[in-house]
């Protein structure tokens, strides 16, 4: 057994909570009875021939049952095999519903600890692949259990009941011919799983890789037809799917060229025991109903057998596909949460911030954020950022402005502890951000990002997103604050209206302000806006500009931005440069000092001024 496939049994157990084990017990107990009833049934048959070829006193073995007439046997043989299937039918249930509970159990399990994974993993990862690594987990773990409990469990126990009846009412002869052919099925069988574990882990990547292109494909969509790409997009499509066919292929020339083989034992097997037992009866060693009995079971156990082989066939395959989630499952997550922690924020019923006249009010709770001498790279020898130090005192404003790359953005990723610093601190309210549950650090944290990803779902849900268990009041409260609460009563559907895929049915200034009522009802210590206007046009930036102020009076708030129409009123302006701070101070003090803010300042009021046709209103 894999390393790969202990780790998953272990990781079932430990998700299988009480009912499932009470159900699977129950469904083991009627597994052995069915098994024992199909194992026995047969000798009733035996007996019941006999019973009408010859007297019970000539027929050998049969004392024990001379007082039982052959339709009490045939109805006892009839009962058997009936109880055999009923029981069978209420495995079946038991057995369902317990497969149900424990695929939920891992699906939540699964899916927790994919999201928990550090954003270096969610950067380089495909959805489509992740998706159906998770899919191909789930179903390898079904194959397992089913194969487990249907086949493998009761196939050893009737082999071994047969066994044992063999050894008790005939010669050791046909106890040896039976032990011959469960050899050469299991040497056939082996040999088929070790052939087919190859093409079958080919199988899982191709297909992987396939349903990648596909996600990827949906997801660009208005991408694909901006550029009527279709054609291009369906033929990588089916390179990936043509990959997967060719070895598919493989997989099922292997399957049955074991299958061939296993046919070839099946008939040997089968003819040598009917030629053995033809001889016994002619020689007067045997009855007939020995014969049938022999014969069914030769029937009944090595049928079961070459299902056994098939089973460990597709236990290989179900392995193969449990391989790559438990992979995924060995990846170290960025942090534990904390179950049941409730920060301070958490605790007050009420938002904490309010509409009184004249502007926005916060309570008590703004953060005082430190960064020490921090410094970061992405790959070695190419450092992002370096010495990093700044100061926001609680209800302040600080900017970081600067060009493209400069490492603004990677600043925020290592507020969120989405990546840690190669040196240097984080502080907020004099805590190191290493030593904070990560929970808690990102509840304290609320960020309005430059491309505002929405779920498919109601703007109520997408807004409530911001604190999890927040009333219908306070989401309205929050919208109202973010001046969207009358556009979205203006819709026909209010509150209930479905955003689309991403937010699409939503303008760009429309999912900013969706975006902003989250931060809002989130309550946070610290806010950021990341580049939270750049997508948007003059007339709407200067519209949500004016809410983002409203909003950040009185917190601690932190802005980054290239557009330095932005960040004017800002406590303090920090302008990054290759990953350094090299100017530093107020918005009109920057400009006196004529360096790189006022080059900056005289580009950007240059080109919007010479703009002649200005940018398409998005609101």
């Amino acid at each position: 057994m894999t390393g790969a496939l202990k780790q998953a049994i272990f990781l079932a157990w430990s998700e299988a909570d009480g009912f499932v084990k009470r159900r699977m017990a129950l469904t083991l107990l009627l597994v052995l009875g069915t098994a024992a009833l199909a194992a026995l049934a047969p000798v009733a048959l035996k007996y019941a021939i006999d019973g009408l070829r010859i007297s019970p006193q000539t027929a050998p073995g049969s004392a024990a049952l001379t007082l039982m007439s052959p339709a009490v046997l045939i109805l006892l043989y009839i009962v058997s095999l009936w109880l055999s299937r009923s029981l069978g039918e209420a495995r079946w249930f038991l057995y369902g519903t317990a497969d149900q509970r424990l695929n939920r159990n891992l699906s939540r399990r699964l899916l927790s600890h994919v999201i928990d994974l550090p954003m270096s993993f969610h950067l380089d990862r495909k959805t489509g692949a992740l998706n159906q690594t998770l899919v191909q987990g789930l179903a390898g773990y079904r194959i397992l259990t089913n194969h487990a409990v249907f086949t493998v469990l009761p196939v050893l126990v009737e082999v071994m009941l047969v066994a044992a009846v063999l050894v008790f009412l005939f010669q050791a002869e046909f106890l040896l011919l039976l032990g011959v052919s469960t050899a050469a099925y299991a040497a056939v069988f082996g040999l088929g799983a070790a052939r087919i574990i190859g093409p079958t882990r080919e199988v899982s990547a191709t297909q992987i890789e396939a349903y990648a292109n596909m996600t990827d494909s949906i997801l660009n969509t208005e991408t694909v037809k901006s550029f009527s790409a279709e054609r291009q997009i369906n033929d990588r499509y089916d390179s990936a799917l043509a990959n997967s066919e060719r070895w598919w292929s493989v997989f099922y020339w292997r399957k049955s060229e074991n299958g061939l083989l296993a046919a070839a034992v099946f008939a040997l097997s089968l003819g040598a025991a009917m030629t053995l037992g033809a001889l016994r009866v002619q020689q007067g060693v045997i009855s007939v109903g020995d014969f049938v009995l022999i014969n069914a079971y030769m029937l009944q156990i090595v049928r079961p057998l070459e299902t056994l082989g098939a089973a460990f066939r597709d236990i290989a395959y179900g392995a193969a596909f449990i391989e790559k989630m438990m992979g995924l499952m060995g990846r170290q997550p960025e942090g534990r949460k904390i179950k049941g922690l409730k920060t301070e924020n958490q605790k007050h019923a009420e938002p904490a911030i309010t509409i009184v006249e004249g502007g926005a009010q916060a309570q008590a709770g703004a953060g005082r954020l430190e960064m020490r001498a921090i410094s970061f790279s992405y790959l070695p020898g190419r450092k992002i950022l370096e010495d990093i130090d700044f100061t926001i005192e609680p209800g302040e404003t600080t900017a970081i402005v600067g060009k493209s790359g400069a490492g603004k953005s990677s600043l925020i990723r290592l507020l969120m502890r989405f990546y840690e610093p190669a040196s240097g601190e984080i502080l907020l309210n004099a805590k190191s951000s290493r030593e904070m549950p990560l929970e808690e650090l990102r509840q304290s944290i609320a960020i309005v990002p430059q491309d505002t990803i929405l779920f498919n779902e109601t703007i109520a849900y997408n807004i409530g997103f911001g604190r999890l268990g927040a009333g219908t009041a306070e989401i309205e409260h929050a919208a109202k604050f973010a001046h969207i609460h009358d556009r979205i009563m203006a819709m026909p559907d209010g509150y209930q209206t479905i955003v689309g895929e991403r937010g699409l049915k939503l303008s760009g200034g429309e999912k900013q302000r969706v975006s902003i009522a989250r931060a809002v009802l989130k309550n946070p210590q610290l806010f950021i806006f990341d580049e939270a206007t750049s997508s948007l046009d003059a007339k709407t930036e200067q519209t949500i500009l004016g809410n983002l102020i409203e909003i950040s009076r009185g917190m601690t708030t932190l802005i980054i931005s290239h557009r330095l129409s932005m960040v004017a009123h800002a406590d303090e302006i920090l302008v990054l440069e290759q990953g350094r701070i090299v100017e530093r101070g107020r918005h009109d003090a920057l400009l006196k000092n004529n360096r790189n803010y006022a080059a900056m300042w005289r580009t950007q009021h240059h080109q919007e001024t010479d703009d002649p046709i200005g940018r398409k209103e998005t609101a």
